[in-house]
Parts: structure tokens; C-alpha cells; sequence
């Protein structure tokens, strides 16, 4: 088992990864009848993340139906998504700016009285 710095594990064994991107880079035929059927869409997702195993991907989610591959692309973004703030959030947010930029202006009127004539 693969497990990458993301901490996404490789849906396949390592050997099997090996061979994929072995025969990709030699230009060879991939052996996407070696890829359980049911992980191919995870697969093809898992290789195209890395460049180096790009023609890989693209071998095996040609074997995918677009459903699957649309399906997987679209969990995995939502497990990625970051919620948007609440409105409080951004309410007390815009209120911090507001009195920072505030209390600059204040400062800059300050320095401009000492300054003087």
C-alpha cells in the first residue's frame, strides 16, 4: 500500500502501480485488465494527480464510464472544499478592518500634529 505526503493511499498494489507506469513510459500497452474494474475511476484519478504517471490515468479512464469518473472527481473536491465563513464571521471580520484602517488614518493625523510648522 502506497500512501502519499496528502495522505491519499493508492486504491492498488504497489507492483500493480509499477507496471502501470513501467508500460506508459516504455509506450507499451498499459495493463488496465490487471486494475480491478470497480477502482479504475480511483485509480485513474490517483495517477493523473502525478505527471509522471499521466498516460497511465489517461489509459485506465479510458476504460471508465464517464459516470463513475464524474462521480469520483466530484467527491473527492467536495472533501477538499472549505465551507465559506458565516456571516458573523465575516461581519466581525469587516468590522476589525474597519477599525484597524481606522485607527491608521488616527495615527497618521497624530504624526502629521507633531511634525508641525
Amino acid at each position: 500500500m502506497i500512501v502519499t505526503s496528502h495522505d491519499e493511499i493508492c486504491p492498488i498494489s504497489e507492483k500493480l502501480l509499477f507496471s502501470l507506469y513501467d508500460a506508459a513510459k516504455r509506450g507499451l500497452p498499459v495493463p488496465v485488465s490487471d486494475v480491478p474494474r470497480e477502482r479504475r475511476s480511483s485509480v485513474a484519478l490517483f495517477c493523473y494527480r502525478r505527471s509522471h504517471l499521466e498516460g497511465a490515468a489517461l489509459a485506465v479512464a479510458a476504460t471508465c464510464d464517464e459516470e463513475d469518473l464524474v462521480e469520483r472527481t466530484l467527491f473527492l473536491k467536495s472533501r477538499n472544499f472549505a465551507s465559506p465563513p458565516n456571516n458573523s464571521s465575516l461581519s466581525k471580520l469587516k468590522a476589525l478592518m474597519i477599525s484597524l484602517g481606522a485607527s491608521q488614518k488616527a495615527k497618521g493625523e497624530d504624526d502629521e500634529d507633531e511634525a508641525g510648522p
